[in-house]
């Protein structure tokens, strides 16, 4: 039976909340977890011109931040019941690939000293991630994986907001501008995502890429 993406049931935003919690809360509670507790010593990635050309710059503390709320904002308006367990699938098998990664691979970054010449807010806000985040389970970013998986998500549910959520590429040199993440992180969690959101056939890959769902007709 073919089922147009549009005309499928809305989940309550009560239900869409609690979703977001549960997972928000469960992803966060793993990444610390092993983030504190590695299972071995974590190897120190390379830097790459990319790292190098980019620098650290104090203020990109804001984006960060940002970037981090993103994806969790984002799932929020997902409405469609169908389009939202997919988006749920991926994210879930992304986050399971990076976590693996994180137990058998850990990997950590050397992290920069804080910033006490910058304004108070800002100072604060680097006080807040470093009391929170340890500078290990950096590759592949988790910081790029879910709101890209996200963003797919949302990018089928809205195709006139298409070539807006591209906007949210720009953010992604903030994991560099504040040491939190290498240039290959970056590449590492392009790639989780994009595996994850193959494997469980998500409407987004279907709109780009030629293959049908013999049952499912994802019309943008």
């Amino acid at each position: 039976m073919t089922t147009k993406l549009s005309t499928e049931a809305s989940v309550p935003f009560v239900y869409r909340l609690a979703l977001v919690i549960t997972l928000t809360t469960l992803n966060s509670l793993g990444y610390l977890i092993i983030n504190t507790f590695p299972t071995r010593q974590p190897r120190v990635l390379p830097l790459t011109p990319v790292d190098h050309w980019l620098g650290w710059h104090a203020w990109s503390i804001w984006p960060y931040w940002f970037m981090l709320l993103l994806g969790p904002l984002l799932a929020l308006s997902i409405r469609q019941r169908y389009l939202l367990w997919a988006t749920v699938r991926a994210y879930a098998l992304a986050l399971g690939i990076n976590m693996t990664i994180w137990l058998l691979w850990p990997t950590c970054i050397l992290r920069h000293p804080l910033p006490v010449d910058a304004g108070t807010a800002t100072l604060g806000a680097w006080r807040l991630l470093y009391a929170l985040d340890q500078p290990n389970a950096c590759f592949p970013s988790g910081h790029i994986t879910i709101p890209f998986v996200i963003a797919a998500g949302v990018m089928v549910q809205y195709p006139a907001a298409r070539r807006w959520l591209w906007l949210w590429l720009l953010l992604i040199p903030s994991v560099v501008t504040t040491g939190q993440h290498y240039a290959w992180d970056i590449v590492g969690g392009l790639i989780t995502a994009s595996i994850s959101l193959i494997i469980t056939r998500h409407p987004f890959i279907r709109l780009i890429l030629p293959f049908r769902d013999n049952n499912q007709k994802i019309e943008p």
